[in-house]
């Protein structure tokens, strides 16, 4: 059984890390400032984060996890597949992303803690090796190194989040839209 004591600190770090990357970049987000906001002292912060940027990412990485495990269950058990499953995981990748949108606003560009940045990133491209490595055999083209294609369309993706977020205003339907089509047509 899980000590009640650890879950309630669980739940304020994450509330005040929440709060506080919603008002300013993580870089500018220190130890001291989640210890204030979550009401607790140091050595409890470090037992459960090394970093703000660390904490936030474990804040929002399982939702990313559960998009990715929810899309491999549907393929594996026949429910979708093809570029409309690919297009369904998007669309909740993106209201993820509307969801914490001034974290990601913030975060995103900031170019002295990349965490949010990579953790994204590394969202897609393991969505996206997974997703390869289920393709039939003699769909991706000859000499198509998976990893370097998986990295390129990762960070292409994360770069289209980031310009939504700090372009001109556009639908969430124009970014999902836009991703859709970014995708190689040998994508299956």
């Amino acid at each position: 059984m899980v000590d009640a004591r650890i879950v309630q600190t669980t739940k304020a770090l994450h509330a005040a890390i929440v709060e506080l990357a919603s008002t300013r970049p993580v870089s500018s987000i220190s130890v001291a400032d989640v210890t204030r906001t979550a009401g607790i002292n140091r050595a409890t912060f470090y037992s459960h984060a090394t970093s703000p940027g660390g904490l936030l990412t474990a804040v929002l990485t399982p939702e990313l996890d559960a998009i990715r495990a929810e899309d491999q269950a549907q393929r594996a058990e026949g429910r979708s597949s093809g570029r409309d499953a690919t297009r369904r995981s998007m669309e909740r990748v993106v209201e993820h992303v509307v969801r914490y949108r001034e974290i990601y606003r913030l975060a995103l560009p900031d170019p002295l803690d990349a965490s949010i940045h990579q953790a994204l990133a590394r969202h897609f491209e393991e969505s996206s090796v997974q997703h390869l490595a289920g393709l039939p055999e003699g769909t991706l083209p000859e000499g198509l190194a998976v990893h370097i294609a998986a990295g390129h369309l990762a960070h292409g993706l994360v770069g289209a989040i980031e310009a939504w977020l700090g372009g001109r205003r556009t639908s969430r339907r124009a970014l999902l839209d836009t991703m859709t089509l970014m995708l190689p047509t040998w994508w299956g």
